[in-house]
């Protein structure tokens, strides 16, 4: 057993696997301080560590809150982010949850638009990915988006001005959006030698059994 694994947004992908695989739940905490700027958004990441005994993970989440309880002026916690990787029911779930020390026993589920830019196009593709229900290939989610745009635009601009400003917010999510997973598939059918497949792990984030 490794200690003090970190946690990695770019192996949750493999660690739905490993859960489903298994059969078992497990999580992760990152937790963070009081942001280094007023104002400006979190980023003063303390510590982030993997569990991957059950055990364990509830353990931690029970300390953190009693910690805090038990010392609200000095815990030096700002709010924490939780990760649930649940593969006990023959299929992968995900959950992710933000916790604050004035929340006590309670966790707050993350709201996976909020990381969204404010773009019109970029909210379109993410509505249609949102939408899926496994990993499906980018021009799948472009051309859901591109029914949606076209619906709401009409004739303003071209088919082809559409699809690639929808195939840039795509791209976009991918290289910024930890929580979008994107995988290049090779294929000799494909002009461009391949395609890749695109999913946001909110989709796998449904009945939280694991809290019962």
């Amino acid at each position: 057993m490794l200690d003090h694994v970190p946690v990695e947004e770019t192996q949750f992908k493999v660690l739905l696997e490993h859960a489903e695989r298994m059969q078992i739940m497990f999580g992760g905490i990152q937790w963070y301080g009081p942001p280094l700027c007023p104002g400006m958004p979190q980023s003063n990441l303390l510590h982030g560590e993997m569990f991957y005994l059950a055990r364990e993970f509830l353990d931690a989440l029970a300390s953190m809150q009693r910690y805090c309880t038990q010392h609200p002026t000095d815990h030096g916690l700002d709010q924490a982010l939780i990760y649930v990787f649940d593969g006990r029911y023959k299929s992968f779930k995900f959950h992710h949850y933000l916790w604050t020390p004035s929340m006590g026993e309670t966790m707050q589920t993350v709201d996976y638009w909020a990381a969204v830019p404010m773009d019109y196009y970029a909210r379109h593709a993410f509505d249609a990915l949102m939408a899926q229900k496994k990993a499906v290939k980018v021009s799948t989610v472009v051309n859901a988006a591109f029914k949606r745009v076209r619906r709401e635009m009409g004739a303003d601009s071209t088919d082809e001005h559409h699809k690639a400003a929808l195939h840039s917010a795509v791209a976009g999510l991918i290289r910024t959006n930890p929580l979008v997973h994107s995988r290049r598939v090779t294929s000799s059918y494909s002009p461009s030698g391949g395609y890749t497949m695109v999913e946001h792990f909110g989709i796998y984030d449904r009945n939280p059994t694991w809290l019962n």
